[in-house]
């Protein structure tokens, strides 16, 4: 087999494949979009396990977009135009994502304000500290020298 016969034999396997990976990403936004309606109607747990399976999307994403780009045999016949409009969608993706955290991180930053400046305890706060006073925990984490739960 001659190295031009490899190579279109490469670029139809990689037509077969990439048509494959759309018709699954295409299949979870749509997966994805129709949750969004059930979720809204959901507990605070579900809702956190939701929010973190988002994440978990993602994170998949992104580790094989950078995979993506890092294949010389992939890049290496992108056209400049591609890259452009890629880098700046993906800038305007990061800068989103930062913003979310931004809020989010602020937010709860005010309640945390609320609670203090009312002088209150959370009660998960203060079962987790009756707890560990009571006999500590295993696996517990330390920051600053200090104690710190899993879950902060």
């Amino acid at each position: 087999m001659s190295v031009e016969s490899q190579v279109k034999a490469h670029i139809r396997g990689l037509i077969s494949r990439l048509d494959g990976w759309l018709i699954s990403q295409r299949k979870l936004i749509d997966d994805l979009q129709k949750y969004a309606d059930y979720v809204k109607s959901q507990d605070r747990y579900t809702l956190l396990l939701s929010a973190q399976a988002m994440i978990y999307y993602i994170e998949r994403t992104a580790k094989d977009f950078e995979s993506w780009l890092t294949n010389p045999l992939i890049t290496s016949i992108m056209t400049p135009d591609m890259l452009k409009e890629l880098e700046a969608k993906l800038r305007e993706l990061a800068i989103s994502f930062i913003r979310i955290d931004l809020e989010h991180t602020g937010q709860y930053l005010e309640l945390l304000k609320k609670y203090d400046a009312a002088g209150e305890v959370p009660e998960i706060l203060r079962l987790y500290f009756e707890h560990r006073i009571g006999g500590g925990q295993e696996g517990e984490q330390r920051r600053g020298g200090e104690e710190m739960p899993r879950f902060l």
